[in-house]
This record gives structure tokens, sequence and C-alpha cells, in this order.
């Protein structure tokens, strides 16, 4: 490779052709959205280019980029059937790379369930893949010199419907190469119907690692100089804090520091059970405070502090429909806190 060739592929470059999977967590305070913000972290790929979501490496394998993370709920897994099926490949031939900011799209937070409705519906992920498809099937309209509709892609392969030997696989079509297409709103998904992989039972890709006991959960990474923090609570909510002994933890061991920020209290130690042991004898004086309202009242208090609503579904017509109901059953449900 020539030095000039060497500087203009870039890791993503060298990722797309190698074909490599490269799974990658990277968590940096200082370039976090503003806690949940709406703000793309700077330097992740676009959103809503093609090539942020979708590589076709030179010997066909599929590398998808998420910006959803793992929790244990097998969304990796899911992520990657959807790939392998919009994009009518084998399960096995998709690699997925997720959160990891230097490749991947920032898709803000993993929580709330919200991976599927993001990623699984109509736009980001679904659509990148639907775009993909789409795109490969003009590729090769052009290259075979046959209309569209008369072309169908499976395995890797688009090939005419009519004649299969007049055909040209995803290598061929684009393999090593970026799309430089946007996100097209209008790409169409599959139906349901033809579904042969999303929807299926598959194996947890990450599963092996954790049987036998390759897989590094968080509670055990170890770096070097690392400590460990535990948070003190406050007796009662609204609690404040007086005075804080520092010395009753005198004789803990391998207490590095008492943290003290207005009303925040936590120790600082070398070990997890050292510092669980540290904040449960450190005495801390706190005021009173509010405690809860009686629970008598507690839902109308509720009721009484600043809220929103939010529509999930908005049919446009409620108050039409319920004008022309002859019943109208109005209800409230509270749910013990």
């Amino acid at each position: 490779m020539t030095r000039d060739a060497q500087a203009a592929l870039d890791r993503r470059g060298f990722l797309n052709s190698a074909g490599a999977l490269i799974v990658g967590f990277s968590f940096s305070g200082s370039e976090a959205r503003a806690q949940f913000g709406n703000s793309a972290i700077p330097g992740s790929p676009p959103n809503a280019e093609l090539d942020s979501w979708i590589a076709i490496a030179a010997d066909g394998t599929i590398t998808a980029y998420s910006g959803k993370e793992e929790l244990g709920q097998g969304i990796a897994t899911a992520q990657q059937q959807l790939v392998a099926e919009e994009l009518s490949v084998p399960f096995e031939r998709v690699k997925l790379i997720y959160c990891d900011t230097a490749f991947t799209p920032d898709q803000a937070y993993t929580s709330g369930s919200q991976s599927h409705p993001a990623n699984f519906n109509h736009g980001n992920l679904a659509l990148a893949c639907a775009t993909a498809r789409e795109a490969l099937l003009k590729i090769a309209s052009e290259r075979l010199a046959i209309p569209v509709d008369q072309l169908t892609a499976a395995n890797g392969i688009v090939s005419a419907r009519a004649d299969a030997s007049r055909r040209a696989t995803y290598a061929e079509l684009v393999g090593g190469r970026r799309f430089q297409l946007a996100l097209n709103s209008n790409a169409k998904r599959k139906h349901p119907r033809e579904w042969t992989v999303l929807g299926k039972p598959v194996g947890r890709t990450d599963m092996p690692a954790m049987v036998t006991g390759r897989f590094e959960y968080v509670h055990n990474v170890r770096l070097p100089g690392m400590l460990h923090g535990c948070v003190v609570r406050p007796p009662a909510v609204g609690a404040t804090v007086v005075n804080v002994d520092e010395s009753s933890i005198k004789d803990v061991a391998g207490v590095v520091k008492v943290v003290v920020r207005k009303n925040f209290v936590g120790v600082v130690a070398q070990k997890p059970w050292q510092a669980m042991q540290a904040a449960t004898k450190l005495k801390v004086n706190w005021t009173p405070g509010t405690g809860l309202t009686n629970q008598s009242e507690f839902y109308d208090h509720l009721r009484t502090l600043p809220s929103r609503d939010a529509l999930l579904v908005d049919s446009k017509d409620t108050a039409q429909v319920l004008a022309q109901a002859t019943t109208v059953v109005h209800a409230r449900y509270d749910h013990p806190y």
C-alpha cells in the first residue's frame, strides 16, 4: 500500500474493506450528550447518511453501526437480525458495532424500551437497511440492464427473477466502497410476511462468552489506580447535611477520601466492599427533612407538582370521536407508591 493510500484510509474505511468485527464501548464525560440532550456528540457519524449505518466489505460481509447499547436484553442480536432480514443475507454474515462514538451514529441513550421503536420502526437503522437494499437493487439494475422490479435479492446476491444466472453479488456491486447516499425516507421495509430471519428464534450472540466466563461484566472491570465510591443516603426526603464526622471511619481499611458537596455525601475507597463499609459507618448528622406527604393526600399532592402531558399515540381526532360517543367514561387509577 502506498503512503498516499495509507493516509486516505481511515479506520472505518479499513473496517469496511477488511470486513473485521469490532465491538467497542466508549464513555466520555466531556463529550457525552448534555444529560440526554439533543445535540449529537462532536465527531459522530451523521445520522442522515447511509454510510454511517451500513458498510459492505470487499468480501461481502455487512457491518452495521448502531447507537443503541446492549444492556442484557438481547438488542444486539435483534439488531443483527434486522440487518440480515432487510438486506437478505444470512444472520452470520452481519457484524454489529454499537455505541462506539468513533464509529456509530449518536442515538443518545438506551433506556425505557425505546431501542425497538427507534431502530425497528421506520427510521434510523431500519431505514438505513431499506435504503441500502433499494440502492443495491438500483446499482444492479444499471449493471445488468434489467428493471428493478424484475430483480430479487437473496443471500447477498441480486439476480433476475426470470434468469437467476444473470446476477451480481453485493461485493461486486459496492463491496469495499461507500454508498455516498442520504437515507431515503421513502425506502420501503420488507413486509412481515416476507421475513425469514427477523422474528425467528436465534441464539444470543453474546451468550457463549457469558456462559464460558470470557465476558467481562462492568462489575469486574479493573483499571490501574481504580477506586470505588459509595453514596451515603439521607434518612428522609428533604434532609440536609448538618455535619460529617470523618473520624468515625478512621479505622476502616482502604478509605481514600470522604466527599461532601453541599448535601451530597460519599466515600471513596480502594475496594467496593471497603467503600460500602465506610458508607454504612460514616456518622452524618442530618436535619429531620420534610418526609413524604401523607398517603391519603399523596396522589393529590403529585397532581399539584409541575408536569406536562405527552401523547404517545395521537390519532388527531380524539375530541371529534368523543363528541360523537353515546357514553364517555372517565376514570382515575392510582398506582401504589
